[in-house]
């Protein structure tokens, strides 16, 4: 009997493998595969040196000279990432300098079996409260928009005081996309808030929310992956990583806070801003983008006063309530009295009153811990950490220990000095913790707690937090920038700023505005309700520009003065920044490495008759970290050399951590 030899029909794919392959080398690989049904999109393993690895297929091609490998298998039958999403990830990887697989790998969902749904069932009743003439005019021109001539999205800067309802503008915005079957991205800052999102909008829209952040587990992400995929979730809440949730059929996107710096991530590959990211996804999709904030950055704030995005104003609270009084109070006057007590005279007599009406209040220090640094009052001696150029902080919660906020590295306080054996070791400085333990001397029978990183690791504790301040529970509540903005809590009677210009001085073009932004955001969560907030404002400085235009509440004076400044010395908006870090664990290598590429970088600059500036090198802020010598590269670009970035940043070899456009210099 003749035998008949089936030959197996073999295509070829070109797959980007979830592999950290550095920017300039080829991102894209042929495979070959006798599987009918693999298209551009999917989710495929494939062998990749001898690891098997992720990857996407980006498409088909011929049949190559040189011998390829076989696709393994196919992970999902359907695509993973549809043509939008493919077209964002290559912009990302050109814009951010980075792998290509790596970007991918923030679109893929996770590697669990099986997916789990999380409910939202309603905490609080939906109430629809009548518009503003302010809000009515916002929301009209809103919706009657088209696309912009100088972009394919139409951009809105949504300027609005605190209290002044944005948030009810963002639901009617999502009331009208679902009505014509789109999908929304709210995007929020730090998990912090998302649990107030989550209730407003799932009041408001029951089951048509999925809530996307890094504390879910693999379970829960793959379920919000799936429904928000399948278009059964039509509104995806979380922070900067939910912009790449795969919502096939974007209407809109909403950045609310988007000067928040946690939207930038600025610790690992991509070094991605989400606020960036959601105006390219927003061109993509011919989607609407609005950008939320009562303390614009001053580059979107330029942006709108030339035009490029339409600027819309909301210059008083709901039903025209007043902002809440600030009072500076001089701490230098506290000193000269003798007091070393980090809460005024003033500052006790205000939580007084709270307590007695029984009210709320809220206590801002910018710092978790106890004491930020530890020092020896004989020889001044100070603790510092083994592996990074930082002192302990003191942290007193548990186990007093003193950690390295870091590497991690922790130990014991010591009861003498490490350096001459005194006994007289003292505590500096000051956090959440010294902050609430001042407040149990002064005020016992007050109910506190602390809402930072340290009393909110655990999962859940975010929200339980929210609920027990919500309902009354806890009295004071003592927390960092995690409580800065979105909390609408009408019994906060009382704003306390411990120390308005802790970060005042650092070392950074954005330190004035990333203090009025807290400033005046920390004092908008008082004052909601039916009588007039109050904010107290200690600080040594109360005679500068932004202190007193926080206790304006006047951004347009903040605004004004800041840009005169960023004109000067040709910073953003005037200029882009790409920052350059080299680590090496010996101190003279770093130094060496960074000289070289500056050299390098100035004779391309002057051959090439670029108007580029060159800051270094120097070493970083912190100059070790992780037993690691760092020194950094600035390089100022003028907006008419943008484009020429990637043959510039070519000139790194690939050891250089590259951050585009950073949030800080420091």
């Amino acid at each position: 009997m003749l035998q008949v030899t089936r030959y197996k029909f073999m295509r070829y794919v070109q797959v980007v493998p979830v592999a950290n392959i550095p920017f300039g080398k080829n991102q894209f690989f042929t495979y070959q595969t006798s599987e009918e049904k693999i298209k551009i999109g999917q989710e495929v393993l494939v062998p990749f040196r001898s690891l098997a690895l992720r990857g996407v297929v980006w498409g088909f091609t011929e049949k190559p000279r040189f011998k390829t490998r076989e696709v393994d298998k196919i992970v999902r039958e359907e695509t993973v990432l549809g043509k939008n999403e493919r077209k964002l990830a290559l912009w990302m990887s050109q814009y951010y300098y980075c792998s290509l697989g790596l970007v991918i790998k923030l679109m893929l969902p996770p590697q669990v079996k099986k997916g789990k749904d999380i409910l939202f069932p309603r905490k609080i009743r939906d109430v629809k409260v009548k518009l503003t003439a302010n809000q009515s005019k916002v929301l009209k021109t809103i919706l009657n928009s088209r696309k912009s001539k100088m972009l394919e999205a139409k951009v809105f800067l949504l300027h609005g005081v605190t209290g002044s309802g944005k948030t009810e503008i963002y639901l009617r915005l999502c009331n009208y996309i679902l009505n014509q079957g789109k999908q929304v991205i709210i995007l929020v800052p730090e998990i912090s808030l998302t649990q107030q999102a989550i209730d407003r909008f799932s009041a408001r829209f029951p089951g048509k929310i999925a809530v996307v952040h890094s504390r879910l587990t693999k379970g829960e992400r793959l379920g919000a992956w799936d429904r928000i995929r399948s278009g059964k979730a039509q509104i995806v809440i979380g922070p900067r990583s939910a912009i790449f949730a795969p919502a096939r059929n974007l209407g809109l996107i909403v950045l609310d806070e988007e000067h928040d710096p946690s939207f930038k991530q600025y610790d690992q590959n991509p070094r991605y801003h989400a606020r960036t990211v959601a105006l390219e996804l927003g061109r993509l999709t011919h989607s609407k983008v609005i950008l939320g904030s009562a303390t614009p950055l001053v580059e979107s704030y330029y942006e709108a006063l030339k035009g490029t995005f339409q600027l819309l104003e909301l210059p008083q609270r709901i039903n025209k309530e007043k902002m809440p009084e600030v009072e500076i109070v001089d701490m230098r006057g506290n000193f000269q009295k003798g007091s070393r007590s980090i809460l005024s005279q003033k500052m006790k007599e205000e939580l007084n009153k709270i307590l007695v009406q029984k009210k709320q209040a809220i206590l801002f220090v910018n710092r978790r811990g106890a004491a930020s640094f530890v020092f020896c009052r004989d020889c001044g001696y100070t603790l510092k950490c083994p592996h990074c150029d930082v002192s302990l902080t003191y942290h007193m919660s548990g186990s007093s220990r003193l950690l390295c906020h870091y590497c991690g590295y922790n130990v014991s306080p010591p009861a003498f000095c490490p350096n001459c054996k005194s006994p007289y070791v003292r505590y500096g400085g000051l956090g959440t913790e010294r902050v609430e333990d001042e407040i149990k001397t002064f005020f016992p029978k007050a109910r506190t707690a602390r809402f930072d990183r340290d009393a909110t690791a655990r999962k859940d504790a975010h929200q339980n937090l929210y609920y027990d301040f919500s309902n009354h529970k806890i009295d004071i509540l003592i927390g960092t920038q995690m409580l800065a903005q979105g909390w609408d809590l009408p019994k906060v009677a009382l704003i306390g700023i411990i120390a308005a210009d802790a970060d005042l001085n650092l070392p950074d073009f954005r330190s004035s505005e990333r203090t009025f932004q807290l400033l005046t955001q920390v004092a908008g969560r008082t004052g909601r309700g039916k009588e007039r907030g109050k904010v107290i404002l200690q600080t040594y400085n109360p005679d500068i520009f932004v202190i007193q235009a926080s206790a304006q509440h006047d951004y347009k004076l903040f605004f004004k003065q800041e840009l005169k400044m960023r004109e000067e010395l040709a910073f953003p908006p005037f200029s882009k920044i790409v920052k350059l870090i080299y680590q090496n664990y010996k101190k003279d290598k770093a130094e060496k490495e960074s000289s070289r590429l500056a050299r390098i970088f100035r004779n391309y600059i002057k051959k090439n008759k670029l108007a580029l500036t060159i800051l270094g090198p120097a070493p970083t802020f912190i100059p070790r970290i992780r037993r690691r010598y760092r020194y950094h590269l600035i390089l100022m670009f003028p907006p008419e050399e943008w484009a020429k970035k990637s043959q510039v940043l070519g000139l790194a070899p690939v050891d250089w951590i590259i951050d585009v456009e950073p949030e800080s210099l420091l």
